[in-house]
């Protein structure tokens, strides 16, 4: 019933992927680019599975020499940013661990989630703080940056309706 072997992972006839019951799932992982620092692997399991892509980025981020670790549960890619001294070979390693730990709970995912959300400031704020800019800009130093302003109004205004 096997018919190929693919990066350690064994795929059945019906391109799923066999599961061995004392080594539970084991996802299949391909590296889709690598620089000095810095990897790009495609983790099946992790696409259309946002609790799990969330353990594998926590668990990568508490690992000793990782600097960055992003996982995309849309595309099933993690993009890991490492000290150039680790061996790239200990990349693949740690993913598949990481996997191994399994998804969060829906609490720690809702955690994870609220936590992730940038710190951004409405539009309002942004308004506010190019108009305090400009104020300083004249009252300092005697210019006037009405095309700034205007600039950042209209760029506001137009991704606020896309």
């Amino acid at each position: 019933m096997l018919n190929t072997i693919a990066t350690g992972i064994a795929h059945t006839t019906e391109g799923r992927l066999s599961t061995n019951p004392t080594l539970g799932f084991r996802p299949a992982m391909v590296l889709c680019s690598r620089v000095a620092g810095r990897e790009r692997w495609y983790v099946d399991a992790l696409e259309d599975n946002p609790r799990l892509a969330a353990a594998v980025e926590v668990v990568l981020k508490s690992e000793e020499g990782i600097l960055d670790a992003h996982a995309n549960p849309l595309t099933g890619r993690v993009l890991v940013r490492y000290q150039p001294d680790l061996p790239p070979e200990s990349i693949a390693a740690l993913i598949r661990r990481a996997t191994e730990f399994g998804p969060m709970s829906e609490a720690e995912f809702a955690s994870f989630q609220s936590s992730k959300l940038p710190a951004t400031r409405s539009f309002h704020h942004l308004l506010a703080a190019e108009a305090v800019c400009c104020a300083i800009n004249m009252v300092v130093l005697g210019e006037f940056c009405p095309f700034v302003l205007g600039a950042v109004g209209l760029h506001l205004l137009m991704h606020r309706h896309a």
